[in-house]
């Protein structure tokens, strides 16, 4: 006789809606994906000094000029950018859960070294008054997208076992990501192009 699965708690319910149950199985492989992405962060920021600086701003060079654009072309360039790109490296988590595994380490690393280039010249106290107050809801959707993603890729393999339903695993992941995860990063990518330049303004920073 199997034991019944716990069920959700009231702020999973809350914080999930329909797809809490599903949320709930993500937490392990979300936990991993904080864990990969604290370490590269760390390592990107201690490494920092070693990594010579054309081959950043080679990355950086494929990204548009964004101090052109005006405040609505700023904010739906970074929605479309950060909602895009998590949604694709999710849904290719579908092989083998290599895509959003890459996108943790890869962006826990950029991110360690961008902090670790900028606190060289401005402090560490503007890194956190720049990537604070969007990066507290950014960071996590983004990482919890890519343990979605991992978790696709577990299913798919069962899937080939003839263990599961690789489609319904998909219905459930992109129903998540449309219904929680997209909202909190068009949130943040307004905080990101309002609050968190008045916040570097009013320090002094620009």
């Amino acid at each position: 006789m199997t034991n019944p699965q716990p069920r959700p708690s009231g702020l999973q319910r809350l914080l999930f809606g329909a797809y809490a149950d599903y949320a709930r199985k993500i937490v392990p492989i979300f936990a991993l994906c904080c864990f990969l992405f604290g370490f590269s962060l760390g390592m990107g920021y201690v490494l920092g000094n070693t990594i010579p600086a054309s081959t950043m701003n080679d990355i950086l060079g494929s990204f548009p000029d964004t101090s052109k654009m005006s405040l609505r072309e700023l904010f739906i360039f970074i929605a479309v950018n950060n909602i895009g790109k998590s949604l694709l490296f999710m849904l290719g988590g579908i092989i083998g859960g290599v895509l959003p595994l890459f996108f943790v380490i890869f962006n826990g690393f950029f991110i360690g070294y961008v902090a670790y280039s900028f606190s060289s010249i401005y402090g560490i106290e503007f890194i956190i008054a720049g990537l604070t107050p969007h990066g507290i809801f950014e960071i996590p959707a983004i990482v919890f997208a890519m343990a979605i993603g991992m978790s696709l890729g577990y299913a798919a393999m069962n899937a080939v076992r003839r263990e599961g339903s690789i489609l319904k695993e998909a219905r459930l992941a992109l129903g998540l990501f449309l219904t929680r995860i997209t909202p909190i990063l068009i949130l943040a990518a307004i905080i990101e192009v309002t609050l968190t330049p008045l916040l570097l303004a009013w320090l002094g920073y620009v």
